[in-house]
């Protein structure tokens, strides 16, 4: 079983056009007593634009940790490149400082082989999606695992209260697996304040004075009170 790591207990969800944006906003949530970014990298032009950025902030705030992440297009992502392209993009945003990187079940299905090298270079974050419901979550975990990583983050989408319980469920049934798990929608909102208090690794939010990168995802000024 992956091992655990300490991150802080929640993660703001960054995606920015030009990477003068992204800067700012990390500097500003930094300022705000934040320290845990994630990097949509494929919200940029270019995503390796984003490996300056990473070096930048990270020289100007090295105590700040960067999940680096570039979704493609086929997954709810911007990134319309080949997965070799992809894995190309985080080995890159790992040299250039991102202590973490997540890659969809979807393309780490298919390049599984060349994840162990990944995983060598910084925090394997396995991530599933579901934009539309929420399916069986032990059923996902299922497959999920049958990949090395460092963490899975089991995102659905809730319709109903009882969503958000089978979601949280999985922290219970697997205390021992280093997951994350929420739901995306105004329904899903407990799961992303209660996810880390019932054994979720982090949360995600959105940054304070901008729209966050998911449906249902809240600024930390809300979050953080809770």
């Amino acid at each position: 079983m992956p091992q655990r790591t300490n991150f802080p207990r929640i993660c703001i969800a960054l995606g920015c056009t030009s990477t003068d944006k992204l800067i700012e906003q990390a500097r500003r949530e930094h300022d705000a007593g934040e320290s845990f970014f994630e990097f949509r990298l494929d919200y940029l032009p270019a995503p390796e634009q984003g490996f300056a950025a990473i070096q930048d902030f990270l020289k100007a705030q090295p105590d700040c940790t960067i999940l680096a992440t570039c979704r493609r297009h086929q997954n709810q992502g911007r990134f319309n490149g080949s997965i070799e392209d992809q894995i190309r993009i985080l080995v890159g945003a790992s040299e250039a400082g991102a202590r973490a990187v997540d890659i969809e079940i979807e393309s780490a299905e298919q390049v599984a082989g060349r994840l162990e090298a990944l995983r060598g270079r910084s925090f394997l974050v396995l991530s599933y999606h579901n934009f539309q419901t929420t399916p069986s979550t032990e059923a996902v975990l299922r497959r999920m695992l049958r990949i090395p990583a460092d963490a899975y983050k089991i995102v659905t989408t809730a319709r109903k209260p009882s969503d958000n319980l089978r979601v949280l469920a999985l922290t219970r049934s697997h205390p021992r697996a280093p997951i994350v798990v929420l739901a995306m929608g105004e329904a899903g909102f407990p799961t992303r304040v209660l996810s880390t208090a019932m054994g979720g690794l982090y949360t995600y939010a959105a940054p304070s004075t901008s729209e966050g990168t998911a449906s249902g995802q809240v600024s930390t000024r809300r979050l953080r009170p809770l």
